[in-house]
């Protein structure tokens, strides 16, 4: 199935490529097989997803010199410098075809995620290096971000408004103005969320998602040591709030942007059976350097035990939901049972394909938190992975 996923890929971007031919019917896109997969499993998919995103960039690039196309785009851009395909060619012209292609690939996106009954469109175009406002045509070139482990990319392909292939070093932006082709990482990783969150509540295990806006309104909370009044009384909650935090172990290259960090506290809820709470790292976008966020890491009020483990990840675009949910809820449920603490974060790391641990960087570091004596965070992959000071705080 993983072969006929690739070879459905590579014939779309052939009628594409090759003069924007009648495309086939739907059913010519088969439903690829996901569920923790080896990892030549997940290169076939991360070539799958690389030759939609060669077929639109090079659709982009072509279209640059046509000044109708230039101003939709442009139009596009202006706000938050992200356009998803889709829509962009529904809007132009004479692109109906290349507009079915995008929600056709789109779709076969979300499949290979994980995220089979999502409707959402990834595929976008978003502003790289060097870019302005005023897009220029000769100029600029489009980039396609490659799925590989960019640790292993020395060379990414881009291409000019005559249709030329240009070889691009992976790890220095260019001097001339860059298109990105690729996917709208936030609406993955809100996916990825909403999708583990859904397996986490079937599987009795308790927890909240943070996003970046929650994060930001109780770690302001945490600045001013904020306090709830209930009834007449002043209730306090402790909390581990982090006042430094460096990511030494997560390099993105210039094509990818920021790393989109996120964490996972594990650990048992009051009632004693599992609880996974997440939260967003919005804000961590250079490695070896230092944040200092105040950010609230663990509200203790949610949980039993008085130590517990902190996993660090990363989203990433070639990621299989399917083998997340499993490590993570597999993972979680160990604490069941136990009335003092158990090591979560080793059989979560432990459940994880192993391509995502060792050919790309999902996993960043696990660390293990203790409530009210530590200042500090003891991670696993140190001196290469995270590090973290933390306040203790009534909040």
């Amino acid at each position: 199935m993983k072969k006929l996923a690739g070879l459905a890929a590579f014939a779309l971007a052939t009628t594409l490529v090759g003069g924007l031919a009648p495309m086939t019917a739907s059913a010519d896109v088969p439903t690829p097989t996901p569920s923790n997969p080896a990892p030549s499993a997940a290169a076939e998919r991360a070539a799958t997803m690389d030759r939609y995103k060669q077929a639109l960039a090079e659709q982009v690039a072509r279209r640059l010199g046509d000044r109708d196309f230039r101003t939709a785009l442009e139009g596009e851009l202006a706000g938050d410098g992200q356009a998803g395909l889709a829509d962009l060619f529904t809007s132009i012209t004479g692109a109906g075809d290349v507009a079915e292609y995008a929600r056709r690939a789109d779709g076969d996106v979300l499949r290979l995620k994980g995220f089979a009954t999502a409707h959402e469109s990834l595929l976008e175009v978003r502003t790289g290096p060097g870019m302005t406002k005023r897009i220029p045509a000769g100029q600029t070139l489009v980039v396609f971000t490659p799925s590989a482990d960019e640790k292993a990319v020395r060379t990414v392909n881009a291409y000019d408004s005559a249709g030329r292939l240009h070889r691009l070093d992976a790890n220095k932006a260019p001097k001339r103005p860059v298109l990105i082709v690729g996917l709208d990482e936030h609406k993955s990783a809100d996916l990825s969320r909403r999708a583990l969150r859904q397996a986490l509540d079937k599987a009795g295990v308790a927890g909240i998602d943070k996003s970046q806006e929650e994060v930001a309104q109780q770690s302001a909370a945490a600045n001013t040591t904020k306090t709830e009044k209930t009834a007449g009384a002043t209730l306090q909650r402790p909390a581990s709030v982090i006042t430094r935090i460096t990511n030494y172990n997560d390099h993105e290259p210039w094509y990818k942007g920021g790393p989109e960090i996120y964490a996972w506290v594990t650990g048992a809820g009051t009632d004693g059976k599992a609880r996974v709470d997440s939260l967003e790292m919005p804000y961590i976008q250079e490695q070896d350097k230092d944040y200092r966020p105040n950010q609230v890491l663990i509200d203790w009020s949610n949980f039993s035990w008085s130590s517990l483990d902190v996993v660090w990840m990363e989203h990433d675009d070639n990621t299989d939901l399917s083998g997340l949910v499993k490590a993570v809820v597999d993972g979680a449920l160990v604490v069941s049972g136990n009335g003092q603490y158990v090591q979560v974060a080793d059989k979560i790391v432990g459940a994880l394909p192993s391509d995502w641990v060792t050919d790309s960087d999902d996993w960043v570091d696990s660390c293990y938190a203790q409530n009210a004596q530590m200042t500090y965070g003891h991670c696993a992959a140190r001196p290469r992975g995270m590090f973290w000071t933390q306040d203790y705080r009534q909040i």
